[in-house]
């Protein structure tokens, strides 16, 4: 499977993860506007720093460093924190809302790979290469260091 394909259904398992959680809000509390705001901000805010994960990972791949990951990983926590801090302002609700979204980029990954691929479609998981043997490093084997304190 290629990113741009995993991608793509990770997206759209999001967004129906979010209209779910919208649809037991409603049965649940009722309609909310603030509630319907804030899980609208925590989903974009998931996608968007699942984005930036993805482009972490190839920029990672093309400068061999590891900058992109701790910057792309401060710049995702900010974004986060930022959004629910706007969120809690707003209110209880919205905030409620927002980790709702926070999460749903979760549960999409969860409901899509967990349970579609496996019982419904049973095709492979692209997500599962545990199947084939991995090679590990022996530690033992460079151990220069006195480990006694």
């Amino acid at each position: 499977m290629n990113l741009r394909q995993f991608r793509k259904e990770i997206i759209i398992a999001t967004v129906c993860t979010a209209v779910l959680a919208e649809l037991v809000s409603l049965a649940v509390i009722g309609p909310n506007r603030l509630f319907l705001t804030g899980l609208g901000a925590g989903t974009a805010t998931t996608i968007l720093s699942f984005l930036i994960l993805a482009r972490t990972g190839t920029l990672m791949d093309l400068f061999k460093s590891g900058f992109p990951v701790a910057a792309g990983y401060f710049l995702r926590m900010l974004l986060y924190g930022a959004v629910f801090f706007v969120c809690i302002i707003r209110g209880a609700a919205c905030g409620f809302g927002c980790l709702a979204g926070f999460i749903s980029l979760h549960f999409g990954i969860f409901i899509l790979y967990g349970i579609v691929y496996k019982y419904i479609l049973k095709k492979e998981n692209p997500l599962n290469d545990w199947t084939e043997p991995k090679e590990w490093n022996d530690l033992s084997e460079d151990d220069e260091e006195d480990d006694d304190w």
